[in-house]
């Protein structure tokens, strides 16, 4: 209600009781009797918005869930449906308008509420304005009954067209509220309805287009689908530029991608929320992981098989800001753990690659800490004395390891050696594990 309503329906009252503050307490009780009916009234409205937003709650999620089926249906394999591009990209148009205008429904529906309890807070501070006024004139009620009685006819006209006045204000206010209330939940019921008819509409008649279609469409389809995720690949690969030289977190899916610097590397967007740089992969035990310093400092292997990125890339992809690193493990019965840690950096090759790692949590257990401020050691630059060498691999040697993921890859379910690809604290032992991989971000 507008602000002049309110004021209006205060300075009317007011002159009312200045006539008949002999009948305040019936007025009091009038305005209470008001305020308990607003109440019930707000109590209402407020169910009613509750399915009315329940409702549109359900038909974004629906949305939403379509949408993704439709995406996900495009990029498939199409051996055994029909799908066309166009059609495709205009049911994709028809969901994205249907959902913005329910966004925009919903936002109109959250304002109403906001405005509905400010006409209930104006009412309020009314009754309590009345009642301090009318308990403040109680002791003169004799003397404007008085007055009332000496008024000629045209005053006592006056106040009875007053009064019929204020009671028609009064019931506009309250059929405003109650028409308000009930116009606003069969709107937004009707367009839920008709937004849920429309989609079950688009999607049937969508459905009928895709199996009308020929095998000539679905090849034309399939070689658009193939250029659509060239041109996803190109949009993932810029992305990746603008969240800076190493980052992951730009790329829309997993693969290997190249920085500004020329490095090629794996993103990882699938595990833990995505944006990870795998640096380290063991799967198949096709790479020779018992290199030389050299090797370990360049790098070496395949981005989508078995590879070490390299110890001077590690060094520099860290160097600045905070990294966390994540090793997911996979034993030969199908159990999978993993190890995270809240901080993570690799020192320059100046300080032989130093490891500074700590904030563990996971499920694997902290095999990783007792390598904590150690240097990097192969076989010919041991800077344990003998580790390297002595259990046929490359690590953060102390005396030696509690964690040795770059060791012999033992492609024997159930084997322990400690020469073996393991993970202490998982299996309590040197059990020799069937896929490990390394990743930050």
């Amino acid at each position: 209600m507008p602000v002049s309503m309110v004021t209006r329906v205060l300075l009317i009252t007011l002159q009312i009781i200045g006539f008949y503050c002999s009948n305040s307490r019936r007025v009091i009780e009038r305005i209470k009797y008001l305020e308990t009916r607003i109440n019930t009234e707000s109590q209402f409205r407020d169910e009613e918005y509750g399915y009315i937003i329940d409702r549109l709650d359900e038909i974004d999620k629906r949305l939403n869930a379509s949408t993704e089926q439709r995406v996900s249906f495009v990029n498939s394999d199409q051996k055994t449906s029909d799908v066309s591009t166009e059609t495709v990209d205009h049911l994709r148009k028809d969901f994205t308008r249907i959902r913005t205008a329910f966004r925009e429904e919903k936002s109109e529906t959250a304002r109403i509420r906001r405005e509905i309890p400010k006409i209930e807070n104006d009412l309020t501070a009314v009754k309590h304005d009345l009642e301090y006024y009318c308990t403040m004139n109680l002791n003169k009620t004799d003397e404007l009954i008085s007055r009332v009685e000496e008024s000629d006819v045209e005053r006592k006209t006056d106040m009875e067209m007053t009064i019929e006045e204020i009671y028609g204000v009064k019931s506009a206010l309250e059929n405003s509220i109650n028409n308000t209330s009930i116009l606003v939940g069969q709107e937004f019921k009707g367009t839920a309805e008709e937004i849920e008819e429309s989609i079950q509409r688009t999607v049937k008649k969508e459905f009928k287009i895709m199996e009308d279609n020929t095998k000539q469409e679905i090849a034309d389809t399939k070689a658009k689908v193939e250029i659509i995720e060239i041109l996803v690949s190109q949009l993932s690969a810029h992305l990746g530029h603008l969240f800076g030289y190493y980052s992951c977190l730009g790329m829309l899916r997993s693969g290997v991608y190249k920085t500004r610097m020329g490095l090629e590397v794996y993103c990882d967007q699938t595990t833990d929320g995505g944006g990870w740089l795998v640096f380290q992969r063991r799967q198949s035990g096709e790479v020779d992981f018992y290199r030389n310093w050299t090797e370990y400092r360049n790098g070496f292997g395949d981005l989508n098989g078995d590879f070490w990125l390299g110890n001077e890339h590690l060094s520099i992809l860290t160097a600045k800001g905070d990294h966390e690193l994540r090793i997911d493990m996979e034993d030969f019965d199908g159990n999978k753990a993993y190890a995270k840690y809240s901080k993570f950096k690799v020192y320059p090759e100046e300080d032989k690659y130093k490891l500074e790692v700590s904030g563990y949590s996971g499920n694997a257990g902290d095999s990783l800490g007792y390598h904590n401020g150690m240097a990097f050691s192969t076989f010919d630059n041991d800077k344990s004395g003998h580790c390297a060498k002595s259990y046929h691999g490359a690590w953060w040697y102390k005396s030696c390891h509690y964690s040795h993921l770059n060791g012999q890859y033992f492609d024997i379910p159930g084997k322990s050696d400690a020469k073996g690809i393991s993970w202490w604290y998982w299996k309590n032992n040197h059990y020799c594990l069937k896929s490990v991989e390394m990743k930050f971000r």
